[in-house]
């Protein structure tokens, strides 16, 4: 797991989970600040991303969450 990454006034976290036959499923938290209240977004990845390494769901998941924040801002 990566830590914290900013991208535009977003902030990204990359958690991909283990699956029980040793592949990986894409999962981010998407976090923005507004005010003093904390935005928490959670994006998971389809079936059709799953993959079978943690860096490569990892790589998934941050694109897939760059391209979720490019669309809801």
């Amino acid at each position: 797991m990566i830590e914290w990454v900013s991208y535009n006034e977003y902030k990204i976290k990359v958690c991909s989970q283990s699956l029980l036959d040793a592949r990986w499923l894409p999962l981010i938290l998407i976090s923005k600040s507004v005010g003093t209240q904390e935005h928490l977004t959670t994006v998971n990845g389809e079936s059709t991303e799953i993959c079978k390494s943690c860096k490569e769901a990892d790589s998934v998941a941050l694109r897939k969450a760059k391209r979720w924040i490019d669309q809801n801002r």
